[in-house]
């Protein structure tokens, strides 16, 4: 019997395996007692068939149709059958509600493999909450993803769409061992009169979603043009024949699962009243206690690792705690992920969802949170806030023994811009990072990480806020606004860090103009960068490990001339030299002696990776040896697709006309990226995969050293 259990407890194991007398284990069983286990395992697999779940994720901007498509996946293949009344079905699809909140949750069980459906609301305020939800759903297995645009809109701006989802599929799939399919879906088709044109847009389109999504490390596996409304269509079906084909690939790559897990959740499903949104787990240790013949361990690990393979499909959430009586099993993820998520970070446009949690601290006291969910546990809505990093608790200063106080901070909230009194004051230390492609950005998620962060770390008691009460023995010393923070340490050391309006360079200011000499500078500033760099690689990993940066000293951020970027390796006291290229620097000495020239992370400029290329050394040293490839080429130092084939139309389709392309496209590429026209850079776009000249790329290296 213990062996019988051991082996359901092994993941990929089938009772319902036949061997060549087509005969299944349970048909060789004597044992009543394994008999009645085999049948209690193979029943719970029948009804509750875990295995062939599949997370699909719709995804995109606001009115993109999203929930249309979501109700056309629900109700599909009922909505072809004519017995059903049309009529019905047509004002169910068309008349969707709009301003979807939070993420609507669906489980949509079908004999081909079940689906676990999510439909994201496309604004903007929940783009971070968004994040940190899909985080927790891609630690183990893969997802679909459904990226709709509105293609009625400007190409540009439906490529800005685009590339956003794409970094955020990217950043929230980058732990998963397995990559996520992407098919992306251009809607709203017939709004496109012009067939010639609508044809034109999807073939731009393909190649940009094509390029987007390979450089997240995901898969990409189409592009569709969908009318989503017209749900009798053939590319209605044709669409959905891809969800399901796409859906069986991602189920293949899955990780199997045991049996055991399958007879767990259903004994949640059948014993946990339905009433109940979440149970502790000391709670279902009680219940196996309690339930005879279950076969499943009582071990707290194992049991905990069956609810972690359920939380990674979908079918609940799970916080998992030293102590059993904190950990949580939320049966019903809808709570979180509509209730919560949708309740908290909601629009001002969003009426009935919206509450007065804005403010310009952040900071919401726990009692508001309490007033707006009155039916479930404070305790499991705040453990859930914390562990997805969407706010942090404000400790009570005149009592460091607490661990949770009656307020939390969340960054998102935030919704001020930034005050007129904050600036960067002459000769401030400020160090920008750049994302080193067009399409990259510090998303929302990133941003409010490491706000959240850098309050919780560098940030000191304040004795503001004194006409608050309940605030001011929670705030802290420093000033947040919706895409910065700034902060004063003990040392009176100013800290300024933000992200720009495009969202692709962060900046971090220091300035301490009564502490030339005083040691500590350096050691703070260092301090707050490596935790700047953690971040980003935690949550934008790609624009972490590509990142350009510089460095700069002078009475303002804009006034100083931005230095030709190089790759950043690390961040850890770099050599600085003045824009002359002719005097080199210690950083933490210059830090100390503040020297008059602006200084610039770098080496010598002659020979180096960060100096500028002439044409006819690229000419002579890549266009000459990879004729054939400038298109590739093009496509890695981001020139437009359009721009690209503009190219192909001036040069013509003649077998000599490939170096003329090379030669407009490394014009293109210099008059459009100026200030990533660097070796470096081209280096980067030989060594691409799409391209594969990593012999030109290793000679350059030799020469210019990077």
């Amino acid at each position: 019997m213990d062996v019988v259990q051991l082996l359901l407890s092994v993941p990929g194991i089938d009772v319902n395996i036949k061997d060549v007398k087509d005969r299944t284990p349970v048909m060789y069983t004597q044992d009543y007692r394994i008999l009645a286990l085999l049948k209690k395992y193979t029943k719970s697999c029948d009804d509750f068939p875990v295995h062939t779940v599949t997370k699909v994720v719709l995804c995109g901007n606001s009115g993109a149709g999203k929930s249309t498509l979501a109700q056309i996946i629900l109700n599909w293949p009922s909505l072809l059958d004519p017995k059903r009344a049309v009529k019905t079905i047509e004002d169910h699809v068309r008349n969707v509600k709009l301003l979807t909140a939070g993420i609507l949750s669906y489980y949509v069980p079908r004999s081909d493999g079940s689906i676990m459906l999510y439909d994201l609301a496309g604004h903007l305020e929940y783009y971070s909450s968004h994040s940190s939800c899909l985080e927790a759903l891609s630690q183990s297995t893969p997802s679909t993803f459904l990226t709709l645009a509105d293609v009625s809109e400007k190409p540009d701006d439906v490529k800005t769409q685009l590339n956003y989802w794409s970094a955020m599929i990217g950043n929230v799939c980058s732990k998963c061992p397995q990559p996520s399919e992407v098919i992306v879906i251009g809607t709203h088709t017939d709004k496109v009169e012009d067939k010639a044109k609508l044809d034109s847009l999807c073939s731009l389109l393909f190649r940009h979603a094509d390029e987007g999504v390979n450089k997240t490390k995901q898969h990409f596996a189409g592009f569709m043009g969908l009318n989503v409304t017209d749900y009798r269509s053939a590319d209605m079906s044709r669409f959905i024949n891809k969800l399901l084909e796409t859906n069986e690939s991602v189920r293949k790559r899955c990780p199997a699962i045991s049996l055991s897990c399958h007879v767990l959740y259903a004994l949640l499903k059948e014993k946990v009243s339905s009433d109940k949104a979440a149970i502790p787990l000391s709670d279902l240790l009680l219940l196996l206690d309690a339930v005879k013949d279950h076969g499943l361990s009582t071990n707290i690990s194992e049991i905990t690792s069956y609810l972690t393979t359920l939380a990674d499909k979908g079918l609940i959430v799970f916080f998992p705690d030293v102590n059993p009586s904190v950990s949580w099993i939320v049966l019903r993820p809808d709570v979180l992920l509509e209730q919560v998520n949708g309740a908290i970070f909601a629009p001002a446009s969003f009426k009935e969802h919206r509450h007065s949690l804005v403010s310009n601290t952040g900071i919401i006291p726990i009692s508001k949170l309490q007033n707006i969910f009155p039916n479930y546990d404070i305790n499991l809505i705040v453990q859930f806030l914390l562990q997805r990093e969407l706010c942090q608790p404000v400790i009570d200063t005149t009592d460091a023994s607490k661990t949770l106080s009656d307020c939390v901070f969340f960054p998102c909230l935030v919704s001020v811009t930034r005050p007129s009194d904050i600036s960067i004051p002459p000769g401030s230390f400020v160090w920008r990072m750049y994302t080193s492609s067009g399409s990259e950005f510090f998303t929302p998620r990133c941003l409010h990480a490491l706000v959240h962060r850098l309050a919780n770390q560098f940030t000191l008691p304040s004795t503001e806020f004194k006409h608050d009460p309940e605030v001011h023995r929670f705030s802290r010393r420093c000033t947040v606004w919706s895409t910065g923070i700034a902060w004063l340490d003990e040392l009176a050391i100013r800290f300024i860090v933000e992200v720009d309006k495009s969202m692709q360079c962060l900046s971090f200011t220091v300035s301490a103009a009564k502490l030339k000499n005083n040691s500590q500078y350096p050691k703070q500033h260092e301090r707050v960068l490596d935790l700047i760099k953690k971040t980003c690689e935690d949550f934008c990993p790609s624009v972490a490990k590509n990142m350009n940066e510089s460095v700069c000293k002078g009475p303002s951020m804009d006034e100083v001339e931005l230095p030709r970027l190089r790759k950043a390796i690390s961040l850890q006291f770099p050599t600085l030299v003045d824009i002359s290229g002719t005097k080199e620097v210690d950083l933490e000495e210059w830090l100390l002696v503040e020297p008059q020239l602006p200084l610039l992370i770098g080496v010598s400029m002659k020979g180096s990776s960060s100096s500028v290329p002439t044409l006819k050394d690229l000419m002579s040293t890549v266009a000459a040896k990879i004729p054939a490839k400038w298109r590739k080429v093009g496509i890695q130092l981001d020139i437009p697709v359009a721009a690209l084939d503009d190219i192909q139309l001036q040069v013509g389709w003649r077998p000599d006309s490939n170096i003329d392309a090379f030669e407009l496209v490394l014009g293109k590429w210099k008059s459009l990226h100026f200030h990533k026209y660097t070796w470096s850079t081209i280096i980067k776009a030989l060594e691409a995969p799409s391209v594969d000249a990593m012999d030109v790329a290793a000679e350059l290296r030799t020469i210019y050293f990077c």
